[in-house]
């Protein structure tokens, strides 16, 4: 089948999560986005189709929750995303951040230590994500979607994923994918994505040869190769899958590598698919340039560094929501990040 931008979410039956905004493996983690996502499977024909619509359009994006974690004093980047979700047509339910020195050691995961390393800003963003996937289990939440703080999405987020939702069902359908060895991406590419960057502006998967494919592809595939945790989403049984591999199994890299390692092994009957060119990737606003990271900028590590961002922007979103956000409040068409 051939994937348009964004069929994602509805309606599917036992894949445990689907990642749409995911990065090569070896490529150094600038902030790039992962974007994971479980579903379950549908039956296929048009009255699915039009279920699949439906869920994607209601205010929660086709999940139980979309759920935010931010730490509660990062005021400028929840005033960001409330108004982002509103003027795009889904509400947030918020999950405070972990702040990694509150954390004693003898609740940390099995491999992880201060002494060997760890550092309190990776280990309180680990706690952050562990939480959301307690939350789903405790609140016996069907799906979430789980997004940070700093992501950014395309004005046409909900038709992006209703396409990416049409992809990721015909790539279960197929069924072999289940057997493969994760790096044997099976691919299903979606040619006449008018949301889709130029080349020069798009950020993904390496192992793609663009060259490859048409202009305007975005590629539906079985992922275990991201790095970054911009947004992912889990089924209720996926979320029990991950909180086991990623908490009570031990833990000895930072959360996103962990992740990948979950999807790439399969472990525990995980099942990931993912679609690049991402669909939710981090946004780098104007202000000082410290204030970007709550991992990569510490009180000892350039928090105070007075280098300041004139223009915001995010890589490989070509109507950003946030570079969009006093048009979308005046009910005036969005503009493209780049024209070229």
């Amino acid at each position: 089948m051939r994937l348009k931008p964004g069929q994602f979410r509805p309606i599917f039956a036992f894949a445990s999560i689907i990642c749409f905004a995911l990065w090569a493996l070896l490529v150094p983690c600038a902030r790039k986005g992962i974007f994971s996502i479980s579903i379950g499977l549908a039956p296929r024909d048009d009255s699915s189709n039009i279920s699949i619509r439906d869920a994607l359009y209601n205010d929660t994006l086709g999940f139980t929750k979309v759920i935010a974690i931010s730490l509660p004093e990062r005021t400028d980047k929840r005033d960001a995303l409330s108004l982002s979700s509103a003027l795009t047509g889904f509400k947030i339910t918020w999950q405070d951040g972990v702040k990694g020195e509150t954390i004693p050691d003898k609740a940390l995961p099995v491999g992880w230590n201060r002494k060997g390393g760890a550092k309190d800003a990776n280990v309180g963003s680990w706690r952050g994500h562990i939480n959301a996937m307690r939350r789903i289990i405790d609140d016996d939440l069907p799906s979430a979607l789980i997004v940070e703080d700093d992501v950014d999405w395309d004005v046409n987020i909900k038709s992006q994923l209703y396409r990416f939702a049409l992809a990721a069902r015909e790539l279960q359908t197929e069924r072999s994918w289940l057997h493969e060895d994760p790096y044997l991406h099976k691919n299903n590419p979606n040619p006449n994505d008018d949301t889709v960057p130029s080349r020069k502006h798009r950020s993904g998967n390496n192992r793609f040869e663009w060259d490859a494919y048409p202009n305007n592809t975005r590629i539906v595939y079985v992922q275990g190769d991201h790095i970054c945790t911009y947004a992912y989403a889990l089924t209720q049984l996926g979320a029990r899958r991950a909180l086991e591999y990623m908490s009570l199994r031990g833990q000895h890299k930072n959360f996103d590598h962990h992740l990948s390692d979950l999807c790439r092994t399969m472990g525990n009957g995980m099942r990931c698919i993912g679609i690049v060119p991402s669909l939710f990737v981090h946004h780098r606003p104007r202000g000082l340039v410290s204030g970007d990271s709550d991992i990569g900028y510490g009180a000892t590590a350039g928090a105070a560094s007075p280098a300041f961002r004139e223009t915001g922007s995010t890589n490989g979103i070509l109507y950003s929501t946030r570079l969009n956000l006093q048009r979308l409040l005046r009910s005036e068409k969005p503009e493209m990040q780049w024209d070229d």
